[in-house]
């Protein structure tokens, strides 16, 4: 009887299992292009603030609003305290997130491959520096709609205002892309960089003659989101040369769409066919079946251009990506908790973190001041970031700089285009533009 009763019990566990159609991987590299922002004395780049609150936030809020619930978060060892922390004690979302960690300075390919294992489905791959307006369901619909190799979102930048930080990172992070699409199909045909094109632009005629309607863009980004088939991750696993997903996996299997010797060459024609596809199962007993549905790859692109798509992956991208969510953020301009003397002026596109207090005669416009600073008389910020835990001085003049955690700047100071490295003293009545200040390390 007992055992019985307990068959009973395992059976109706094994009915109650909930099938998980996508998992979602965040990636949250060390961000080596927002240098000094992600040094170790102030945060990983996931945590750096958009609107006081962490990048990282807005990749998880979208991804609940997708209905997923599987996310692992995949970290360099740098990250792994502070992002856990923030995973565990600060982030208030209903998802419940593993954070695996894993060796720094890899590429996106490299980390997936990492944690092969751990990929049980078909998945979605996220940057953790990525914002946009976009509903999840429309990105995932079209993906479910023609159940292809990948889906990737593409979209149209919005113009930079070119306000904010020194100027001495890069100012952006790609050459021209040139990106071919098949709109007929939503379909993803070409994709090269212009750094590693020679003078003349050219197709290939296996290219042309499976499609032969061909737009060419060369202002579209690639956003770093993208949907893949589960065999994938065994296609990475397998070709080590496979270390960044858009430099090397995407253009591989866009070429195979077109190029059967390669496609077979590289066995993935037998990858794709090794692993059971229900969704292209029940199509087959489908009035809608078509012939095309048995290519063995199948890239689509979703071009997004009718809303706010971005990343701050480079310094003048993150303060435009501050500038705009700090614009359309629905907190409270000044947190409830900050003291605000009422002879200060803060402007309606600034907002003003927990617990911090400003003085009598100091302006701040289009400015981002995080918790716990301390802000003097008579001081001047506008266009600028400021983290947490920053002291200000009187009569201190700041215009496009960000200043990370625990920086102090003393009094009489004028700093213009300027990134203040986390914990550094800038020392009274200091002139500085286009400036990175930062405290030297002795690395050897």
């Amino acid at each position: 009887m007992l055992l019985f009763e307990s068959d009973k019990k395992q059976t109706k566990q094994k009915l109650l299992v909930r099938y998980t159609e996508f998992q979602a991987i965040v990636l949250c590299g060390y961000g080596n292009r927002l240098y000094p922002l992600t040094e170790d004395n102030n945060l990983p780049k996931a945590l750096l603030p958009l609107a006081n609150k962490p990048m990282l936030h807005y990749v998880l809020d979208w991804l609940e609003r997708s209905g997923i619930t599987d996310v692992i978060i995949i970290s360099g060892s740098s990250g792994e305290h502070k992002i856990g922390h923030y995973i565990k004690v600060v982030y208030e979302g209903k998802l419940k997130p593993n954070l695996e960690v894993i060796k720094e300075d890899v590429g996106t390919a490299d980390a997936l491959r990492a944690i092969k294992d751990k990929i049980k489905n078909d998945f979605i791959v996220i940057s953790c520096d990525l914002v946009l307006n976009l509903p999840p369901h429309q990105f995932l619909n079209l993906h479910r709609t023609r159940d292809p190799t990948f889906t990737a979102l593409y979209y149209e930048p919005n113009k930079s205002e070119g306000v904010g930080g020194s100027g001495n990172n890069y100012k952006d992070d790609n050459s021209k892309q040139y990106v071919g699409v098949d709109t007929s199909q939503s379909r993803l045909i070409y994709v090269a960089s212009g750094a590693d094109l020679d003078q003349e632009f050219s197709l290939r005629m296996s290219l042309l003659w499976k499609f032969p309607r061909v737009n060419i863009h060369t202002t579209l980004q690639d956003s770093h989101l993208y949907i893949f088939k589960r065999w994938v991750i065994d296609l990475i696993a397998q070709k080590k040369v496979i270390s960044s997903i858009r430099e090397h996996l995407v253009p591989l299997l866009v070429k195979c769409q077109y190029q059967k010797n390669l496609l077979e060459r590289e066995g993935i024609d037998k990858l794709a066919k090794s692993h059971e596809n229900h969704q292209k199962t029940a199509l087959e007993y489908s009035a809608t079946w078509d012939e095309k549905d048995k290519e063995p790859v199948y890239c689509q692109v979703y071009i997004y251009n009718t809303g706010f798509c971005g990343r701050g992956n480079t310094v003048p991208k993150y303060c435009d990506l501050n500038r705009h969510m700090t614009k359309f953020s629905t907190e409270s301009r000044v947190s409830p908790s900050a003291e605000v003397n009422a002879k200060t002026q803060v402007g309606s596109d600034s907002l003003v973190g927990n617990d911090t207090k400003i003085d009598e005669r100091t302006s701040i416009k289009r400015t981002t001041i995080g918790s716990h600073c301390i802000i003097g008389k008579n001081v001047k910020i506008s266009n600028s970031i400021l983290m947490d835990d920053i002291i200000i001085e009187d009569n201190v003049k700041l215009d496009g700089c960000i200043v990370c955690n625990n920086a102090k700047i003393m009094e009489k100071s004028v700093l213009k285009d300027c990134e203040v490295g986390g914990g550094y003293v800038v020392v009274t009545e200091t002139q500085a533009k286009n400036e990175q200040l930062v405290e030297f390390r002795d690395l050897s």
